[in-house]
């Protein structure tokens, strides 16, 4: 299960920020995952509230948005939402697209007092 390091990441980067700014308490945290990075968004919560406990996020609400894949063929330059890590161009099927998005692992924002 990598959503329990990746929250344990997450939580300790937003301490660490909100303690700097002199924040008390963490209650909103806002997440973004790509599709292929394979974060369930129900396991992540979990993670979420056991990592977050006994720190300034403990009770926070985590909101977590999941950023679709989207690649760009080099070859043809269509865009297209990859249906697999091969990358094949659905208009002249060659394969190996440049991905731009949908490997994002990134915490958004979070609100606290």
């Amino acid at each position: 299960m990598h959503e329990l390091a990746l929250a344990r990441e997450a939580v300790r980067l937003v301490a660490r920020d909100a303690a700097r700014r002199g924040c008390r308490q963490v209650t909103k945290v806002k997440l973004r995952f790509g599709e292929l990075t394979a974060v369930l968004p129900e396991a992540m919560s979990m993670a979420f509230t056991c990592a977050s406990r006994g720190t300034l996020l403990e009770g926070a609400q985590l909101d977590i948005t999941t950023v679709p894949a989207r690649a760009r063929c080099s070859c043809c330059g269509v865009e297209f939402q990859p249906e697999e890590w091969l990358l094949l161009c659905p208009r002249c099927h060659t394969p190996g697209a440049r991905l731009l998005s949908g490997r994002e692992m990134e915490v958004v924002s979070y609100e606290g007092k």
